[in-house]
């Protein structure tokens, strides 16, 4: 009987605790005393794993499930222990002897009778390691997607929509990265010209962007906790960035307040004096996004208001009521709920949370609405700029045609459409967005 390493255990406690309280796995191992616990090289494998069984979810049950007689009756604290080692014996290439003693233990720990279970269950598992990825028991006209899918860990309709949109190549990224960890940019704030010790390097074109930083160093600095730098991807930042222009600006989906802070920091960089507007529906994130203005120094000429940005009457309508008409902005900015696809490395519960009718009809019905009512917003001249988190066409192209052939679209041509960087190994998240210009 082999010893169970503390790092399983814990990534099995982590997983079990976010599976039970509904939150996410990411947040657990950072309040876990268990990781706490941990040094250095154990607290990397525990974080490994439990974001890598979680990503992969569905596709470690589906290598188990054709070896368990009753799946269903698996318990969810037995399955996270098999995930694990699973996860192990397909993406990691991890010795089969240790993934499956291992495996067999972190079982043990959850009921001592399901031990022989495991051990049979999961040397099956790696014996049949090579045909699974290899989609050998799939048909042939499908094989190519199935074991795109496979190799990623990902659903095979969201692999299959990527492919669609954005081709093989963008699909092959995604797969490749997606146990991989995603690079770290800041956004400094104007009264910070530097953090010292934490790397990276300058962005062109994105004023007080810092990329590739060293997170452990970024941690330890405190910057975080001061209000002197926020962290958000490069892509993002390239989105507040195209809001930062003269005028007033309306910010719909505002959040707990990333991209306020990045286009406050933005605007006060530039020494531009402006009304800032931020809506977002929940009154809690709405708190959240005043504190961290607050402690950044930033909230000047900042107004935030909790209200759905399809009802923007009637969120709006205390300034419609000081100005005495409808009040129209420069610059009209909707960071829109999305899929969230662009960001999977980020957020592991992504990719089997997702249902396809969300992301294929739910959301892009949502987003062309959001946009419908930001339009009477829009200012003459001014711009309305789109912008998700995504890399569906469903969402991002698709959406924007569907608006622009509407009678409130119709006043807009469209400026600027991309979608950036998709992830891949080393590349930054996955983010549209397009900018469309109003009609004078």
């Amino acid at each position: 009987m082999s010893k169970l390493s503390p790092a399983r255990r814990a990534a099995l406690e982590a997983l079990v605790a976010a599976d039970r309280d509904g939150a996410y796995v990411r947040e657990v191992l950072r309040d876990a005393a268990r990781m706490r616990a941990l040094d250095a090289r154990d607290r990397g494998l525990a974080l490994r794993l439990a974001l890598g069984a979680t990503a992969a979810s569905g596709t470690l049950d589906e290598a188990l499930d054709r070896y368990l007689s009753r799946p269903k009756k698996v318990a969810p604290r037995v399955r996270w222990a098999l995930r694990i080692a699973a996860f192990e014996l397909l993406y990691l290439g991890t010795s089969p002897e240790v993934a499956v003693s291992q495996g067999v233990e972190l079982v043990r720990s959850c009921a001592r009778s399901a031990s022989g279970l495991a051990n049979a269950v999961l040397r099956r598992v790696a014996d049949g390691r090579a045909s699974f990825l290899a989609a050998d028991d799939v048909d042939a006209s499908l094989r190519d997607e199935v074991r795109l899918a496979r190799r990623g860990g990902l659903p095979q309709w969201l692999v299959h929509a990527v492919r669609e949109a954005r081709g093989d190549a963008a699909a092959s990224g995604l797969v490749a990265c997606e146990f991989e960890p995603a690079p770290i940019a800041v956004c400094l704030n104007p009264r910070v010209e530097e953090i010292a010790g934490i790397g990276g390097h300058a962005v062109d074109g994105i004023p007080g962007c810092v990329a590739d930083v060293d997170g452990p160093a970024l941690l330890a600095s405190g910057v975080l906790a001061h209000g002197d730098a926020i962290v958000s991807d490069v892509n993002a930042q390239r989105v507040a960035a195209a809001a930062v222009r003269p005028g007033s600006c309306l910010e719909i989906g505002a959040g707990r307040g990333t991209k306020t802070f990045m286009i406050a920091a933005g605007a006060a960089r530039a020494n531009l004096t402006r009304e800032h507007v931020a809506v977002e529906l929940s009154a809690g994130k709405c708190a959240a996004n005043r504190a961290r203005l607050d402690a950044a120094g930033l909230a000047a000429g900042v107004r935030i208001m909790a209200g759905d940005g399809c009802e923007l009457e009637s969120v709006l309508a205390p300034l419609d009521a000081e100005a005495g008409e409808c009040r129209r902005f420069d610059t009209v900015l909707i960071d829109a709920p999305c899929s969230g696809t662009g960001t999977m490395r980020r957020h592991p519960e992504i990719p089997w949370r997702l249902e396809a009718d969300d992301a294929l009809r739910a959301l892009p019905e949502l987003q062309v609405s959001l946009l419908a009512a930001a339009a009477n917003r829009v200012a003459a001249g001014g711009v309305l700029i789109y912008a998700t988190c995504s890399v569906l066409a469903s969402e991002n192209e698709r959406v924007i045609e569907a608006f622009l052939a509407t009678d409130a679209g119709r006043r807009f041509s469209a400026v600027e459409s991309a979608c950036q960087t998709m992830p891949a190994p080393g590349a930054y998240d996955g983010h549209f967005m397009a900018i469309m210009q109003a009609g004078a």
